[in-house]
């Protein structure tokens, strides 16, 4: 039978301009042509869609995590076009609706249970503890007394954050019993979780898996920040890809295990650990296409387009990429938003061709308003900057050159 592919899709697809968000993952590029494809979207998914696709495949829904009326959707298409085989939702957000349409019209793929392993932060660490293999000591927050115990057992700082969080949306750092009080005190614990603060280095481990659990594709990152500084510090985000360190493979070697212990098939994954006093331990793990600028780096060191490989390992076709006989490194880096938002842009200075290696760079205008606009880490940011190098030292000199020479001025709007 032909495949039937429904797209869940809440990205704007860029076709042209300065902005390179989501051009990795144009579906009528990095879907075989000899699939039947249908798309469920909200307003925003809608923009940039392929110019040929029939409209009569074009479903649009206000909100794509109500998974009962996204389950209607998807009916009402597979009434019209035949029976859907895949569902490819690339957005964490996405994932659940993804399950549930899967569950509720018969299709093969990540069940709701299944997805949980990826979604649920409380059940990726239980199924790896029952492993054997290191993370954070964890507890779900029932109610504040409750908390307030774990915290004596934990110790400070601990972590407080959301259990099917993403981009560190909503984690706190907590220092002190003055400051558990006070986040007790303006804080629905539903949904959140309290879990050790572990100090060290955070690398992430991204790649894809095949149907029989094989690994095509894998590499390892070091962040030169943290998501969480990011979130709540105003600090610059990025990081560099390790090739061939001892460390590069002890991490992907930890990574594979974790991901035999999740029981992930058919799927990308991005996967962050820390790095303590030789010691690995797990932070967390999505089944999906890493975040952020990590896979237009990947693809400058590698050749490899994530999304390209998740299509083909999701169809059960061969992955088996040709890597580059050169080995090149790539990073990234990306300047949050000034604030309070919205602030107005007063000056701003282009840094291409005044940093080697340095080769593509976003960056606002002068006058242009930055405003929330509910992303992560893409669209519009303070700035964002991609950078190559022939080896590690060299992709974090241009980064710290862009830290240092990078000037945006703004004023409140």
């Amino acid at each position: 039978m032909k495949p039937h592919i429904l797209v869940l899709n809440r990205w704007p697809q860029n076709r042209g301009g300065p902005m390179w968000d989501h051009e990795l993952c144009r579906y009528d590029e990095i879907i075989p042509a000899d699939c039947d494809v249908s798309y469920l979207c909200d307003p925003e998914g809608t923009i940039g869609l392929p110019a040929s696709v029939d409209s009569s495949r074009v479903r649009v829904a206000d909100d794509l995590g109500n998974a009962t009326d996204a389950t209607a959707h998807a009916a009402r298409l597979a009434a019209l076009h035949g029976p859907i085989t895949h569902v490819f939702a690339c957005s964490e957000y996405l994932l659940d609706t993804a399950a549930a349409i899967r569950a509720r019209l018969g299709i093969a793929g990540h069940t709701p249970e299944q997805a949980d392993r990826f979604r649920d932060k409380t059940t990726m660490k239980r199924i790896l503890d029952a492993a054997n293999l290191r993370v954070p000591r964890w507890y779900l927050c029932r109610n504040a007394a409750q908390v307030t115990a774990r915290a004596g057992e934990l110790g400070f700082p601990l972590i407080i954050k959301p259990v099917r969080g993403a981009s560190s949306k909503g984690v706190r750092r907590i220092d002190s019993p003055e400051q558990l009080a006070a986040f007790l005190q303006a804080t629905d614990l539903a949904g959140h979780e309290i879990e050790e603060y572990i100090d060290g280095d955070i690398l992430h481990v991204d790649g894809v898996i095949d149907l029989a659990g094989d690994c095509p594709f894998i590499c390892a990152s070091r962040y030169i920040s943290s998501c969480l500084g990011f979130e709540t510090g105003g600090q610059p985000l990025g990081s560099v890809i390790q090739r061939d360190t001892p460390l590069a493979e002890q991490c992907k070697a930890y990574a594979l295990a974790c991901l035999r212990a999740l029981q992930l098939r058919g799927s990308a994954f991005h996967l962050e650990l820390f790095h303590r006093d030789g010691e690995l331990v797990f932070l967390e793990v999505g089944a999906r296409v890493p975040g952020a600028d990590v896979p237009y780096t990947i693809h400058r060191a590698y050749g490899v387009n994530l999304f390209q490989l998740w299509i083909d390992v999701m169809l059960g076709q061969p992955a088996r990429p040709s890597l580059p006989a050169a080995a090149r490194t790539a990073g990234w880096i990306t300047f949050p938003r000034p604030r309070p938002l919205p602030r107005r842009v007063v000056s701003v200075n282009s840094l291409i061709g005044a940093v080697p290696g340095l080769y593509r760079e976003l960056i606002p205008a002068p006058e242009q308003l930055l405003k929330d606009t509910g992303g992560g880490y893409t669209h519009m940011q303070g700035g964002r900057f991609l950078v190559e190098g022939e080896d590690e030292a060299q992709v974090l000199a241009a980064l710290d050159a862009i830290k240092q020479r990078y000037v945006l001025k703004t004023l409140p709007a």
